[in-house]
């Protein structure tokens, strides 16, 4: 069955574009009238996802909702990259810059859930706040924790593939990076969800770097080993899901019999759902998380209270015939952004 295009609306309203545009006021005017100056960094794992780049408009939104609710300051965001998940190093001496530069509070989406964890401590004894968003540390060296809830994010995949197939088929996963909590937590997630399925087998598995490239090497393995026995594809995040759908269009596979699904609700997804070659896409939000991670970190460095654990989450998977309504604002930065990466 043919699909009507999606038309996802991204709605900023005009207060958010105000707000953003007083982002552009330097530090220097901030001094001049006595103001205090914070700054936050940002740490980000793959920051050329298109998922971390929706979240970077998130961290500098946040910036700018702080100044509001606090005149008397001014937050300078900044935002690294450390190239990959599998850059657990890279991201380290970062942080380690960060605390050697005495900055107001660290920002910190983990590379590896373990390799970030005696950096952190050496962050929160030398009395940095540090926010743990999104990919968490697997220990509880953190001033707070904000994710989704990534075990009912991965149950509300698999349990999309399982109505799709109506409870009986063979499933291929594509589960992302090991050392990533997320991704872990996500797949557990999901194999408990298939596992009260006596219908649904899950007859391959990998873990591997989060990207294109990667992502579409496992799906061919995937179809040259188990070919026609694939029903359905599950994945960690919507770029394995592109991937995994393209690497079947190109083996010739009818758009009809394509099922692929994934989190993280972006442009390059959008395309993808468009083109037949994304079923559906739980949309993670990653603007909203990002904004209050920022917020939180500010607050924390100005003393106040913050909670330990926040989750944000959404509990439902987007089709093209769903999504037309979906409110994007908290999901995608505006049309053209570009993330200031350092």
């Amino acid at each position: 069955m043919t699909r009507g295009r999606v038309w996802a609306k991204v709605l900023v309203t005009a207060i958010l574009v105000g707000v953003l545009a007083l982002a552009g006021v330097n530090s220097g005017s901030a001094v001049a009238q006595g103001k205090k100056t914070l700054t936050v960094v940002v740490l980000m794992p793959n920051g050329g996802d298109p998922y971390y780049q929706n979240k970077s408009y998130g961290y500098i939104l946040g910036k700018t909702l702080s100044e509001q609710k606090h005149p008397d300051i001014t937050v300078t965001v900044e935002l690294y990259d450390s190239g990959g998940y599998e850059y657990s190093d890279r991201q380290i001496s970062q942080m380690e810059n960060a605390i050697q530069r005495k900055v107001s509070g660290i920002v910190l989406t983990a590379a590896n859930a373990q390799a970030l964890i005696p950096v952190s401590k050496r962050a929160l004894a030398a009395g940095i706040p540090v926010i743990n968003d999104d990919v968490l540390l697997q220990s509880d060296d953190a001033t707070m924790k904000i994710s989704e809830n990534s075990l009912n994010v991965g149950r509300m995949l698999a349990d999309f593939l399982v109505r799709r197939v109506n409870g009986k088929g063979n499933v291929v996963m594509l589960k992302g990076p090991a050392g990533a909590d997320l991704f872990a937590q996500r797949a557990k997630g999901a194999k408990d969800e298939f596992a009260r399925y006596p219908g649904i087998k899950v007859i391959a598995e990998q873990w591997h770097p989060s990207n294109v490239v990667e992502a579409t090497r496992v799906m061919e393995n995937f179809l040259q080993a188990n070919g026609q026995k694939i029903n359905a594809v599950w994945t960690g995040n919507t770029t394995q899901a592109c991937a995994a759908g393209r690497v079947l269009k190109q083996a010739g596979w009818p758009t009809s019999k394509i099922l692929t699904v994934g989190a993280d609700l972006h442009d390059e997804a959008l395309k993808c759902l468009n083109e037949d070659l994304l079923s559906g896409v739980l949309p993670a939000q990653p603007v909203k998380l990002a904004r209050l991670a920022v917020s939180y970190a500010v607050e924390a460095a100005l003393g106040n209270p913050v909670p330990k654990r926040v989750y944000t989450t959404d509990e439902f998977v987007l089709t093209t015939e769903t999504m037309g309504t979906f409110d994007m604002s908290d999901a995608a930065a505006p049309k053209g952004w570009k993330p200031p990466l350092k």
